[in-house]
């Protein structure tokens, strides 16, 4: 019995570092976008001078 338990623990385990950590994890914050960043000053949208252009898009992925 165990053995068993220790198995199951080794399993959660990899499946948490192998697909939780390396694929879910950075997928929500490319949806999420900067809000990501909630409590701080990265959250906040950045004013550029007229003319300029953001080097990345600020509407979240599922919006386009």
């Amino acid at each position: 019995m165990l053995i068993e338990v220790g198995v199951l623990v080794a399993f959660g385990i990899l499946l948490d570092a192998l697909l939780v950590r390396s694929v879910l994890v950075p997928a929500l914050a490319l949806l999420i976008g900067r809000r990501t960043w909630w409590p701080s000053r990265l959250s906040r949208p950045v004013e550029l001078p007229d003319g300029q252009r953001p080097l990345v898009d600020e509407e979240p992925a599922l919006q386009r």
